[in-house]
């Protein structure tokens, strides 16, 4: 739990990301203004029952009151885990384009990548050699996660928390999976067939999951909730293994309606401004 002066700076700044002055918040947790202003200024500490009953005015809880390590502080601000609603529109603006542009040239890794590991399906080689296809890995692991980056800004942007939690659990998976088979390029230590099974339900979950934290944000029409739909199928797909032949290039397409998201965020948020 933070202390004073920390908690008073921390309940101010809930209280103005929330657009509510003093008197408004005394009316929703029947505090007074006074003991408000004196926790705000960092003068008391006030008992947990009193921080309880502020923060659910807030629409908060205890654990918005944690501190972090300098760390986890910095991921958070590099993952844009938490975006101070008043900090400069063009820095959403900018991470919503690098968001777009980095999907679509993710999706043209991914392609490169499906040749590639299609070609050493067929013929126990690389088509463009080992060393091209971990630099093609390592490069796909950035543009993928600088891609989905911008759902956890979206995540955030349209409070939900679940989109936030399954774009992470995506870089992680993806991140997690090429790394493997640059490791173990030519699969000394995993038969091929193993880390087929493997990959296939690891990504037909993350699949699955994200589908569905699309399906449930709101207040972007219908465009996310049929891509939704869309990658909860290949994501289905994708667990029967059989199905993975279609659902492997599928995903790679559907992509392109992750960047169309992007970009109707990126309208949405620039029409506020007008």
């Amino acid at each position: 739990m933070m202390k004073q002066p920390q908690l008073g700076q921390k309940i101010l700044e809930l209280r103005q990301l929330k657009g509510l002055t003093q008197e408004e918040l005394v009316e929703q947790c029947n505090i007074s203004v006074r003991t408000i202003q004196r926790i705000e200024a960092g003068e008391t500490m006030p008992r947990v029952y009193t921080i309880k009953t502020i923060l659910s005015a807030l629409d908060r809880d205890l654990d918005d009151l944690q501190q972090d390590s300098i760390f986890e502080t910095k991921v958070k601000e590099a993952m844009l885990l938490e975006i101070d609603e008043s900090k400069d529109v063009s820095f959403i603006l900018k991470n919503l384009h690098i968001g777009w542009i980095t999907g679509i040239l993710s999706m043209i890794a991914f392609i490169f990548q499906f040749i590639e590991d299609s070609y050493f399906i067929a013929q126990g080689d690389y088509y463009f050699g080992g060393l091209f296809y971990i630099i093609l890995g390592v490069v796909s692991i950035i543009l993928f996660a600088l891609h989905m980056r911008a759902f956890i800004l979206i995540g955030e942007l349209f409070k939900s928390y679940l989109l936030k939690v399954t774009s992470i659990l995506f870089i992680s998976i993806n991140t997690l999976l090429i790394l493997y088979v640059i490791i173990d390029l030519n699969f000394d230590y995993m038969p091929q067939g193993a880390y087929a099974i493997i990959f296939c339900v690891f990504y037909g979950l993350a699949y699955g999951f994200f589908g569905y934290a699309l399906l449930k944000l709101r207040n972007l029409g219908q465009l996310p909730k049929a891509a939704g739909i869309i990658q909860m199928i290949i994501g289905g797909m994708f667990l029967t293994v059989l199905f993975s032949i279609v659902a492997a290039p599928a995903s790679i397409l559907i992509q392109g309606l992750n960047v169309a998201i992007i970009l109707k965020v990126y309208e949405v948020v620039k029409k506020q401004l007008s």
